[in-house]
């Protein structure tokens, strides 16, 4: 018996061609690191040697990514039910994304993120070293998109409405239609989570570390 997730017609496979779940068509991902070095001590004197232990030892890091947001699909809900099925457009609790449309045909939006660090190390002998430094995480606050409704579609009874006989009439789950149905549920299209374990909100962190 097919799975929720499974072939929407197990006769006909063109019906489930569609896009990975992984693809991610497009990322670009910079980093860059500065950290000055001040060597004009010789020509300075006093004046250099100062001005090179104000400066040297700072660096500062930077990684900027940006990709293709999350493919997602049209989905069907309601239906009716086979003998030994589930409810589902097809009675057969096969796959509930509409079949005209295809798989991950609509994407989320594209997701960024910027992380920075700044540090300063400290020599305080010949074999200690005190590091101290300051770590942003998505220091931009940005919002990324992760999740969203996909219930597009409320199968509705055969022949009713405009609906020619022996035709499953399909409903689409706007704002307006859901208000007027009753249900509480979110319309098709509304996002549900921002945010992952890898791209979460501002987080701005300190450190010290000694090195021997």
């Amino acid at each position: 018996m097919p799975r929720t997730s499974g072939q929407f017609d197990p006769f006909t496979v063109g019906y489930d061609k569609g896009l990975s779940a992984l693809n991610f068509p497009h990322r670009v991902v910079a980093a860059a690191v500065w950290s000055p070095r001040w060597g004009a001590v010789m020509v300075l004197g006093e004046v250099g040697a100062a001005a090179g232990a104000v400066v040297n030892g700072w660096a500062v890091a930077a990684i900027f990514s940006e990709g293709s947001g999350r493919g997602y699909s049209y989905q069907i809900f309601g239906g009716t039910r086979l003998a030994g099925g589930r409810e589902s457009v097809n009675g057969s609790g096969g796959s509930t994304v509409l079949p005209t449309a295809g798989r991950n045909t609509l994407r989320l939006p594209d997701a960024a993120n910027l992380d920075l660090r700044l540090s300063r190390s400290f020599r305080l002998t010949e074999r200690l070293r005190l590091s101290a430094g300051v770590e942003a995480f998505n220091v931009a606050n940005r919002q990324n998109i992760s999740g969203v409704t996909q219930r597009a579609y409320l199968a509705g009874t055969a022949g009713t409405g405009t609906a020619a006989v022996g035709v499953t009439p399909l409903v689409f789950q706007d704002a307006a239609t859901v208000a007027a149905e009753g249900l509480n549920v979110l319309p098709f299209g509304a996002y549900t989570a921002s945010g992952t374990s890898q791209a979460r909100e501002r987080q701005v962190q300190m450190r010290l570390r000694v090195e021997f």
